[in-house]
């Protein structure tokens, strides 16, 4: 009777593994084209030699939880020497402490050797944030910081003014077409710079700006579609509050190329704002899907967004 048994759940089993084989052969075979008779032979031999797999699994699984060994779990952590524990950590510090730039030149205990190498990073890193915290240190007590500081603007001033009137030399000299554009759009961004930077009296912001304007037109005769020289004559018309100029600019910058100028679009949206058109502005900052990868623009875009 036993006998009889077994033969009956051998006879099942290879059944079952029969009809399990020959349902998968012709799933399989949808993606596996002309393997039909593999793919049969090794999902039978797959479902036959299960159990005897089972078998090696069953003894190495045991194998493994006898020999298996577990991290001793620390119950008492009070015992940890915390003195001894930070001696193995290197002490790091920001090399001007903790804080802005601005903030350390502003602080009258800070020492005058550590505000005299802020100032030396910053006037080998220029940027307008930073030129506007050296000018603000010009009333500083300190003779040292204050000299120190005069010299820095004076040297920047001073290159600029030298660039300048070497280039407008340059350019009353050549009659070449091409050379005469590279030096009219080298004096556009050095007048520029002036302004940027906020390096000349305000008295004579106006002359700078008509200097812009006058050798960016220059540069534009021969190359009307130079985009770079739009855009900023865009912003300088910006900083004058010429608006709906400023606006046309822009738009022609987005005619020519409006795939690949999305960076003027804030411009755009900025001057819709000063002008009022609200609606205008959100649509802008909205729509343009690259704002969400720059970090200075997320912020505002969010904002904008919940408006």
């Amino acid at each position: 009777m036993s006998d009889k048994i077994i033969l009956y759940y051998l006879f099942g089993y290879i059944g079952i593994s029969l009809i399990i084989t020959l349902l998968l052969t012709i799933y399989l075979q949808k993606k596996f084209l002309n393997s039909a008779k593999k793919i049969f032979i090794f999902m039978l031999l797959l479902n036959i030699s299960i159990p005897i797999i089972g078998y090696f699994f069953s003894v190495w699984i045991s194998y493994y939880m006898i020999h298996v060994k577990h991290k001793k779990a620390i119950k008492d952590i009070n015992i940890i020497d915390l003195e001894e524990f930070g001696r193995y950590f290197l002490k790091i510090q920001r090399i001007f402490g903790e804080g802005s730039m601005l903030e350390l030149m502003q602080n009258d205990y800070a020492p005058t050797s550590l505000k005299i190498k802020a100032l030396v990073a910053m006037s080998e890193n220029i940027s307008k944030n930073n030129i506007s915290i050296i000018k603000q240190t010009l009333s500083n007590s300190d003779d040292e910081i204050r000299l120190y500081s005069f010299a820095i603007i004076d040297k920047l001033e001073k290159n600029l003014n030298k660039q300048i009137h070497h280039n407008m030399d340059a350019l009353h000299k050549t009659k070449n077409k091409a050379l005469k554009t590279k030096i009219a759009t080298q004096l556009a961004y050095l007048y520029w710079d002036m302004i940027y930077y906020e390096l000349s009296d305000k008295s004579l912001q106006t002359y700078l700006f008509n200097q812009v304007e006058k050798y960016i037109n220059i540069a534009l005769q021969n190359d009307k579609y130079d985009i770079k020289l739009h855009v900023l004559l865009g912003r300088v018309y910006m900083i004058q509050k010429k608006f709906d100029r400023a606006a046309t600019e822009f738009a022609f910058v987005h005619e020519v190329n409006p795939q690949g100028n999305d960076y003027n679009m804030p411009y755009l949206a900025e001057i819709e704002f000063n002008l009022g058109a609200y609606h205008i502005t959100k649509a802008i900052m909205t729509q343009i899907k690259s704002f969400n990868n720059n970090s200075t623009l997320y912020p505002i875009v969010e904002q904008w967004s919940g408006v």
